[in-house]
């Protein structure tokens, strides 16, 4: 006569075999790792979002704030190292505005954001439209392109230490320096796009 294991034994001999093969998630120091790279994250994303509305907003002290103390900056205007000569840059190109300034002629749209952190260190790649108010008043992508950007923690906060901007539409090599004048065929940049 053959012996035939109860359905109560072969479902303990399973939760066993499972439990022996399966690492433990619930180690207290993993969860506590694993939550630290999620805000990390996110703080980062906020980062990489805020980019585009200060400098939209025209908000230099706070857009430049973004940047490690020495976060570089590169772009149309030259290359600045630095919160206070990036904040400078900006208002000598792109002039003051007033406090309740309100911007109705472009935006910058950041997405498909990807973030890696190593510690105190991090990678992030995404992508950008740049829009402008055409004849009508509709919103018409003007730029579209890619961002490739390190970062450091820095006191405690996350900043930017370096930003490369590619152009894929009209194409501009991020990683060419700048140029007094764009290739034929790219238009000039606006007000707006600094950096695009």
């Amino acid at each position: 006569m053959r012996h035939v294991p109860s359905l109560a034994a072969i479902g303990l001999t399973l939760s066993a075999c499972a439990a022996q093969s399966a690492p433990d998630q619930s180690a207290p120091g993993d969860l506590a790792q694993q939550v630290r790279e999620l805000q990390d994250e996110k703080e980062i994303r906020e980062v990489l979002v805020e980019y585009g509305e200060f400098l939209d907003a025209r908000d230099y002290a706070s857009y430049a704030a973004l940047f490690a103390s020495d976060g570089v900056w590169s772009g149309g205007f030259g290359t600045y190292t630095g919160p206070e000569a990036i904040e400078a840059m900006l208002e000598e190109n792109m002039g003051s505005h007033p406090a309740d300034y309100v911007n109705k002629e472009n935006f910058h749209l950041n997405t498909t954001m990807v973030v890696d952190v190593n510690g105190d260190e991090a990678t992030a790649r995404s992508r950008y439209l740049f829009f402008t108010a055409s004849d009508e008043n509709r919103p018409v992508v003007a730029l579209a392109g890619r961002y490739v950007d390190e970062l450091v923690r820095e006191n405690g906060e996350w900043k930017i230490r370096t930003r490369k901007s590619h152009g894929v539409i009209p194409y501009r090599d991020g990683n060419a320096p700048p140029t007094e004048q764009p290739p034929a065929g790219v238009p000039q940049a606006q007000e707006g796009e600094a950096e695009s």
